[in-house]
């Protein structure tokens, strides 16, 4: 895992023993069944989780699993690398199995300090973000951003509401605009993407529900 010690924070809810851990692992290094799309996925869950009552999300038990084993189960099988945008509970994203990256900036500074991040880490040309807090994206997501592009830097997923900026597939040519704009003092995920020529993934508003509160979960 690849993580600063010095932002750890560890929480009260995060649980000592993970037995669905070992599962993770071990189907990350099992032979896939197809061979995986040629980019990156980020898990963003480095939030504050502050309507959460300042929980971890990522370690919040929804249909019997934690919200960062549905999200790693959307992304794992697809992506040549997978990482996990973290800013608390370190050594517990750590023993999934993937590397943990950290804000440069602390104080949970908004998921473009996380996509910055993936930007630095990833080492192929595309890089595909879901939250963690999503559990009920398709499992085919990352086939779909992927069958969506065009000569378009971005593309990003959306429902009859609007787009849902945190799901999206971005070119890593992106990387010099999103620092850039963070310069500007703003942290908009949609004031950042406003700009950039896209592309939209139709996906039902159910797919996209995020988990925001205690009583969302299940």
């Amino acid at each position: 895992a690849v993580f600063c010690q010095n932002h750890f924070k560890p929480l009260r809810s995060v649980p000592r023993k993970l037995p669905w851990a070992r599962m993770i692992r071990d189907n990350a290094r099992m032979p896939k069944e197809s061979v995986p799309l040629p980019l990156s996925a980020l898990i963003l869950a480095g939030g504050a989780g502050r309507r959460m009552g300042g929980l971890d999300k990522g370690w919040q038990r929804h249909r019997g699993q934690p919200l960062i084993a549905h999200a790693l189960a959307t992304v794992q099988d697809r992506a040549q690398e997978v990482f996990i945008s973290a800013n608390r509970s370190l050594d517990a994203y750590g023993r999934l199995g993937y590397p943990v990256l950290v804000d440069a900036e602390p104080g949970f500074a908004g998921p473009l300090q996380g996509i910055r991040a993936g930007f630095a880490a990833m080492q192929t040309d595309w890089l595909a973000c879901i939250p963690v807090d999503c559990p009920d994206l398709p499992r085919d997501l990352l086939d779909r951003l992927w069958r969506s592009r065009g000569t378009e830097p971005l593309v990003v997923a959306g429902d009859a509401h609007g787009i849902t900026p945190v799901v999206a597939l971005m070119h890593r040519s992106l990387s010099d605009s999103l620092a850039t704009y963070l310069e500007t003092g703003d942290a908009s995920v949609r004031g950042w993407m406003r700009k950039i020529p896209q592309r939209l993934l139709p996906l039902d508003a159910a797919a996209l529900r995020n988990i925001n509160r205690p009583e969302d979960l299940e």
